[in-house]
């Protein structure tokens, strides 16, 4: 998968297939929506691109009395996911400021998916908006298709639990420790890019060594304080784990959130994490975090958090 990102640097097409979105956490919509724009171009013996934007339009677009949109992916996040799940041959990442943000959706159309790409067919999902004031959607792209001799496909909605996945719903159900249900739209456990920092090595003391993870992405949407069972990719290996996300308070009062995570299966020689990157899966969460009343009673805790995490991780070994 090749990845652009300037519209300037798209290599000379004789046409292509393409789809269009923010592709926020790549969820089984989001992965529909791409697998179809796949099947459509292979069909046609083109190239399949996707087109997605960073900063995602919600960071410069909301409301200023509104929070901060929290991401469910960031963009290497998102290209990693689109790589695995639905790899396509490219992937188109605008940036998406004021003046792009201004641009209608003839002018989007016209610049982007006609002149630039050359659009033999798009695939859109069925709420799928675009362009200034989002004026465009999937009635008025196949009008404007079917005058410029081009084809267009509408995908979904994709359901579970008899509840369209979205974003949105992803990021109401981690919030409301949901996990379990954020997981099954997303279609893959929800993750994490990041660097392994130094920390205040209090693991090592308790016999529980943690690697200290520091997010990408700054605004991040993290779950909520607990300890969860995650696995942990690097370059060189992948090992299941127990991540505590919260702030020690048994060691401290603070506001500051960490996350730790206490590998089970390093291999020799790769015990050194300091300053690596690695890839976070939040598989289930196990319980909330807690103040205990002495280092004993923590210990024992984390002791029985290791073996009810041994005892699902065969749930997860194909996942």
């Amino acid at each position: 998968m090749e990845i652009v990102r300037c519209i300037e640097d798209i290599p000379e097409l004789s046409g292509c297939v393409a789809t269009i979105g923010s592709f926020d956490g790549i969820h089984r919509g989001h992965q529909a929506l791409i697998r179809e724009c796949i099947t459509e171009a292979q069909a046609r013996e083109l190239p399949s691109v996707v087109i997605t934007f960073h900063p995602h339009p919600q960071q410069l677009l909301r409301d200023s009395d509104k929070r901060p949109i929290r991401l469910l992916t960031g963009i290497d996040e998102r290209a990693t996911l689109i790589k695995r799940y639905a790899p396509v041959d490219i992937l188109l990442v605008l940036d998406f400021n004021r003046g792009f943000s201004g641009m209608s959706a003839d002018e989007f159309t016209t610049k982007v998916l006609e002149e630039s790409l050359g659009v033999k067919h798009v695939v859109v999902g069925y709420d799928h908006r675009f362009g200034h004031q989002r004026e465009g959607d999937a009635d008025w792209l196949r009008e404007r298709g079917a005058q410029n001799g081009y084809g267009v496909s509408v995908v979904g909605p994709i359901n579970n639990e008899d509840l369209p996945v979205s974003s949105t719903m992803i990021r109401d159900h981690i919030q409301s420790d949901r996990l379990d249900l954020a997981n099954a739209m997303l279609g893959h456990a929800y993750t994490l890019f990041g660097l392994v920092v130094k920390g205040e090595q209090r693991g090592q003391s308790l016999n529980f060594p943690t690697a200290n993870i520091e997010p990408h992405v700054e605004n991040k949407l993290l779950p909520n304080r607990g300890v969860y069972l995650s696995r942990v990719t690097t370059s060189e290996f992948s090992s299941f784990g127990m991540c505590n996300v919260g702030v020690r308070p048994t060691f401290k009062n603070g506001s500051d959130i960490t996350i730790e995570v206490n590998l089970f299966n390093i291999p020799a020689g790769s015990e050194d994490l300091y300053g690596k990157e690695v890839t976070l899966e939040f598989l289930q969460k196990l319980r909330d975090e807690k103040k205990f009343s002495s280092v004993e009673d923590l210990i024992e805790q984390l002791e029985n958090d290791k073996k009810t995490c041994i005892a699902i991780i065969e749930n997860y070994r194909d996942v």
